[in-house]
């Protein structure tokens, strides 16, 4: 999945100074009475990796062309992989939470229905 020039600059950006916080976190001077024992040190370089790791898939998420009510009409269903059609009586995206590796994340997607199986999916990627 690709952002726009504009907005992958603008989050390239927000990732760096992201990094360069976790950096500082580890490094700067007034945080070393806080990183003495080995275990402090790995606590905090797993907590400043996880909030990273969240970060960078939660833009992931949202930067998804199924985010985006412009996105194609149609797609296939996950059980039967006939062509499935975007649920018009949703006039929104619907909030869904996930719980994944990284951590929690809230995203909205699409409702769609198969009209050959009936099954209601929600599509996360391609």
């Amino acid at each position: 999945m690709a952002l726009s020039g504009g907005l992958r600059e603008q989050r390239r950006k927000e990732f760096v100074a992201k990094a360069v916080e976790a950096f500082d976190a580890m490094f700067d001077e007034d945080q070393q009475e806080q990183l003495i024992t080995l275990t402090q040190r790995e606590d905090r370089v797993l907590q400043k990796g996880a909030e990273l790791q969240a970060w960078l898939l939660e833009q992931h998420l949202h930067a998804d062309s199924l985010a985006d009510p412009a996105a194609a009409d149609v797609l296939r269903c996950p059980k039967c992989r006939c062509l499935g059609v975007r649920d018009e009586e949703e006039k929104e995206a619907v909030p869904r939470a996930l719980t994944t590796r990284a951590g929690k994340q809230e995203i909205a997607r699409w409702k769609y229905r198969c009209p050959s199986c009936r099954t209601v999916f929600f599509p996360l990627g391609r």
